[in-house]
């Protein structure tokens, strides 16, 4: 396979117009695989079974249109690959590199527990007038079926089952009504969440940071915005998601239920700004989609924060599953941590290893 002014063609010269096209699939979705080849981009057909290709490995050159080149792309991969393989047969990789990430809060329901147990009957208007988000760290990406590790001085880690919309034109003070051509699809998207070393660094009226900064993970499946269009549904899609800990399901919602669409927030995002191709936009949790929510609704005890062995799976509809396994510590806390002194004069050194271990499971979460 070659490419002709960045599209696809057959070895011989044929344009991928002459290709058998994936009209009768119903959908073109992509996702990435390790092989002995190196990484590689495959097709997901219907029944699950990913069509390989031969030697294209990233989605990113195909950004930048109303999405025909990745149709192309999909085209030419079917019509001509390398192999065939099931999903869970496949070293599954994040479907793409995001050069930036931005994090969203687009889910009411998910977040009225940690409000009302504030004494607060919904949220602040500032929510309901403008969206609510932070920048993370996209150089701490992973897979989609790489393990998390809890960080070193977390007792709390948490999961959050997101949708991740992939930026694949620039956007620069986008109006809502404009921003739609500005996605080139949707990945699911899990914020690892050290809720401890989160509240903490919050109560300096700054962050998140520590919090979140140690890791996201993202994919397996890449979904075009045209592949869903006859599920949109309110400020999203009419999609299913779930989360689940150890085999037991832990919550569920529907995209559709979202306060702000992703319009709204790659709009708002962009406005006196510059948000670039490649980046990745977070939706936030959706309901149920987090143990802080889920031990605010119910207790601690039957949702309690995830320990090393336990196995994360975060499903939504048409974009398959982050399966995670998590991790012990392999360091301690930041030990450059200082010590307050009674008076408040001076601050000290913590001694090595100050600053707790993980293993307080049950420990009831704070109202955020």
């Amino acid at each position: 396979m070659s490419r002709a002014g960045g599209i696809p063609v057959i070895h011989g010269g044929e344009d991928v117009n002459d290709w058998p096209t994936l009209t009768d699939w119903g959908s073109v979705r992509f996702v990435k695989a390790h092989t002995e080849q190196g990484p590689r981009l495959g097709v997901v057909r219907p029944d699950g079974v990913a069509e390989l290709a031969r030697t294209e490995s990233r989605l990113e050159p195909y950004f930048g249109d109303d999405g025909e080149a990745l149709r192309r792309l999909a085209d030419a991969i079917h019509a001509d690959p390398a192999g065939e393989s099931s999903l869970d047969a496949l070293t599954l990789l994040k479907p793409v590199d995001p050069v930036s990430m931005r994090d969203f809060m687009v889910f009411e329901e998910h977040v009225l527990p940690s409000w009302r147990k504030s004494g607060m009957s919904r949220g602040p208007d500032v929510w309901y007038e403008q969206p609510i988000g932070y920048f993370s760290n996209a150089a701490t990406i992973r897979g989609p079926r790489d393990p998390i590790e809890i960080p070193g001085g977390s007792e709390r880690l948490d999961f959050e089952l997101e949708v991740g919309a992939v930026i694949g034109r620039e956007a620069v003070s986008v109006p809502p009504d404009g921003a739609a051509d500005r996605i080139a699809g949707f990945c699911i998207l899990c914020d690892w969440s050290a809720r401890d070393l989160q509240f903490r660094e919050m109560d300096g009226r700054l962050g998140p940071f520590k919090g979140k900064d140690f890791g996201s993970s993202l994919g397996p499946i890449f979904v075009t915005p045209d592949e869903l269009a006859s599920r949109r549904s309110g400020n999203g899609y009419d999609l299913l998601m779930t989360s689940s800990v150890n085999g037991r399901q832990y919550g569920s919602d529907r995209w559709s239920s979202a306060y702000w669409s992703f319009e709204d927030l790659i709009s708002y995002a962009s406005w006196n700004s510059r948000v670039e191709a490649g980046s990745i936009i977070g939706s936030g949790t959706c309901q149920g989609g987090c143990i802080l929510e889920l031990s605010n609704r119910h207790s601690p005890e039957e949702y309690p924060w995830l320990a090393p062995g336990d196995q994360v799976t975060l499903s939504i509809e048409l974009m398959g599953d982050i399966r995670a396994t998590v991790q012990a510590p392999a360091r301690g806390p930041w030990p450059g941590r200082k010590q307050i002194a009674p008076d408040g004069a001076q601050a000290l050194a913590m001694p090595p290893g100050a600053g707790g271990t993980h293993g307080s499971r049950g420990a009831r979460p704070r109202g955020r």
